[in-house]
């Protein structure tokens, strides 16, 4: 399977993992003795594949993680003192 489709296939399920613990979470949170125990159950399992999926996913983009980290903290993208303030300078007349 190629990476590219790999990491779409973990994403999206990823994103309905979310979608499936975040609406039972919901649910529980406003109903106590909504589901019962296995609503509880579900959503407890759910919750645990998510996190396997997230490590997935992770270690998936990793690289992509590396590269921009190494890119946003590099030596010549440090701001000048008053450069912002120096490129967006009016005067007023």
């Amino acid at each position: 399977m190629k990476r590219v489709k790999l990491i779409y296939i973990v994403d999206l399920a990823l994103f309905v993992q979310f979608l499936l613990v975040g609406g039972s979470g919901l649910i529980m949170y406003f109903n106590h003795q909504a589901g019962g125990l296995l609503l509880r159950l579900i959503h407890d399992k759910i919750g645990i594949l998510m996190l396997v999926f997230f490590v997935a996913h992770i270690v998936l983009n990793w690289r992509w993680i590396v590269g921009t980290t190494k890119k946003l903290f590099k030596r010549g993208n440090e701001i000048k003192e008053n450069e912002i303030i120096d490129k967006h300078y009016v005067p007023i007349n």
